[in-house]
């Protein structure tokens, strides 16, 4: 398994979720791996910023071109982005699902995880990235609603442990995903398991944040939100930037390992770890 390159799925709710976790895919493409992205939905109902702003004007001032752009025209616009932003960190497998994420995924749409439990069973991916299943809220309490991230991830919850398990008729083999992991952007930095040295993809991530020009993104605001979110992460790991992760379930491990950058954390000086942040060779 040593020397075997690795498949990856990746499920998501809408096309910009993947940002969360594209540096991390940048690497394995890198690397030889498989990676596949699979968005449940277009986003057709989501982010539209171009239609909110417009619809504020007195309709009179309103450009007709927006306004009455078709749901179809506008899941056709995100779905050229998000191919573009794979394109970025070398992910060519992109799927877009047909389901809607006005009502939600799940909780409407239970054929989802059929759909999912399918996609497992063909790609038989040995890590499954997602977004997470838990549901949070300030001071701890707990919203009465889901959303469409939560709804994914319960949909592929639900489709893993489906695949497991043999069909009468099935003519392929049931499968058990070994690893799945949750973006830390869902988590707060102490919850994390691991963090992943992103900095190389840095401006491929400011990039593709740009490239969303359907939800209003242009290259100033992409270059601060990234620049913010994986800067701030990268000061938690030790790096310039990073990308977070949760895992579903402990590793079970020949012996404990232990990374490059734990281990020079034993000899470097606190002016090396503030170097390493800021991306600049030790002293």
């Amino acid at each position: 398994m040593a020397n075997e390159n690795l498949r990856f799925l990746v499920v998501m709710a809408h096309p910009h979720d993947f940002t969360h976790v594209a540096g991390t895919c940048g690497i394995h493409a890198k690397m030889g791996d498989s990676i596949t992205w699979v968005s449940m939905t277009s986003g057709r109902m989501t982010h539209n910023e171009k239609l909110a702003d417009e619809l504020q004007k007195p309709i009179a001032q309103q450009d007709k071109s927006i306004v009455e752009q078709t749901p179809e025209s506008y899941a056709a616009e995100k779905a050229a982005e998000l191919k573009d932003v794979a394109a970025q960190f070398g992910v060519s497998e992109v799927e877009i699902l047909e389901f809607t994420d006005k009502p939600f995924v799940v909780e409407r749409q239970p054929q989802s995880i059929e759909v999912i439990r399918e996609l497992i069973l063909k790609t038989r991916p040995h890590i499954i990235l997602t977004q997470s299943p838990y549901i949070s809220g300030p001071h701890g309490l707990v919203p009465s609603t889901n959303n469409d991230h939560t709804e994914t991830a319960v949909a592929v919850m639900e489709a893993k442990l489906l695949a497991q398990l043999p069909r009468y008729g099935q003519k392929i083999a049931p499968y058990t995903v070994p690893a799945t992991f949750f973006p830390g952007v869902y988590f707060d930095h102490t919850q994390w398991d691991f963090a992943v040295d992103v900095s190389e993809f840095f401006e491929n991530r400011v990039t593709a944040e740009a490239m969303y020009k359907s939800q209003g993104h242009d290259e100033q605001y992409a270059r601060r939100r990234v620049g913010l979110k994986l800067g701030s992460d990268g000061v938690t790991a030790g790096v310039p930037y990073a990308e977070g992760f949760v895992q579903e379930k402990f590793q079970t491990v020949p012996h404990i390992q232990l990374s490059d950058y734990t281990l020079k954390k034993g000899t470097e000086s606190r002016k090396d770890q503030i170097n390493n942040i800021a991306g600049q060779p030790k002293t």
